[in-house]
């Protein structure tokens, strides 16, 4: 049995810059995080002594015996990638809702596809990774949107991600010290906008906007530069004129819901904040200050759900690898 873990992202600069129809003219440059909540994926053979069915659990229950007949497109496909006929035992089961902008889906499609490479004996790189859900999402099935959620979710760590025009990329810590991670950390938090959304249909209207794109990468580069020199308070300036520009996306992307938590978060004097994902709904991320950060959660808190995060650095690991020789499969 396999017993993986994936991190879910925040995207907090470049987001949408990272769509094939932006950076294979333009380039994409990304930055962002992993953060301490998980998506979980457990996978084993079933003894043939049970039967041949595949017993296949997520939101649902599946019991079949033909892979290609899975519901689940992410899950269908992942076996498909990989020829896996034989019956399995398949969970999925995370931390928090999927569509809230935390790249679910993409970190759901690396989890499977290391796993099964990790059930199979076949080699486990990040890049590799990274590429089968790229293919999986992007390309299988066709699914609207970019590429850096597949890369974040493999790599894990607070990184920046440049992508040339070919569609290779390249991943780098952000050259930081320990001291202002731990005050990064304890600056940013994130709070739910109470709804959820349909990432496919707002990320289709991502696809356009070339100038506003040209201006979130813009930022994405400035930020660079005040992530180097280790100051939040120009990173929250940033992140504000970044969520400003975004919005400039699509009309979708701020609903009257998120319109009155954005006036809520202004009154409390926060440095920034940008919607997380593609947009309609989901986390907002907020960064104040460090010694605001408590009492500015609990102001909070009487209206919305807040949730706290520390980065994670290690991207898609095991938890559990144990192996039963005496199964047959």
């Amino acid at each position: 049995m396999i017993i993986s873990r994936v991190p879910f992202r925040i995207s907090l600069f470049g987001g949408s810059t990272d769509y094939e129809s932006f950076f294979s003219k333009h380039g994409s440059f990304c930055i962002g995080a992993t953060i301490d909540k998980y998506i979980y994926t457990s996978i084993r053979f079933r003894p043939k002594v049970v039967n041949h069915e595949s017993v296949i659990a997520y939101s649902k229950l599946e019991r079949l015996d033909d892979h290609c007949l899975v519901e689940n497109p992410l899950i269908r496909e992942s076996l498909k990638r990989f020829k896996i006929e034989d019956a399995v035992d398949l969970h999925l089961f995370a931390d928090i809702p999927s569509r809230t902008g935390l790249g679910g889906s993409s970190a759901c499609c690396v989890g499977l596809c290391y796993s099964i490479r990790k059930l199979l004996g076949l080699p486990v790189d990040k890049y590799l990774l990274a590429l089968d859900a790229i293919d999986i999402e992007r390309n299988i099935l066709a699914e609207p949107g970019g590429i850096q959620d597949q890369i974040w979710a493999s790599y894990g760590g607070l990184n920046s991600i440049e992508i040339k025009k070919d569609g290779i990329f390249h991943v780098k810590p952000l050259p930081v010290t320990q001291e202002f991670i731990e005050d990064f950390q304890s600056s940013i938090f994130l709070v739910y906008t109470n709804t959820q959304r349909d990432t496919s249909e707002i990320a289709a209207s991502h696809e356009s906007s070339v100038g506003i794109k040209k201006a979130i990468k813009k930022l994405a580069l400035e930020a660079y530069r005040s992530f180097c020199a280790e100051k939040i308070s120009e990173i929250g300036s940033i992140m504000m004129e970044n969520w400003q520009q975004k919005k400039k996306i699509s009309s979708s992307i701020c609903t009257p819901e998120i319109e009155k938590l954005e006036r809520f978060l202004l009154s409390k004097k926060i440095l920034g904040m940008k919607l997380l994902g593609s947009g309609g709904g989901g986390f907002m991320a907020v960064i104040c200050r460090r010694s605001n950060k408590n009492r500015l959660i609990k102001a909070i808190e009487k209206k919305y759900d807040v949730l706290d995060l520390k980065v994670q650095f290690n991207g898609v690991e095991s938890i559990l690898e144990e192996r039963n020789e005496n199964i047959i499969h």
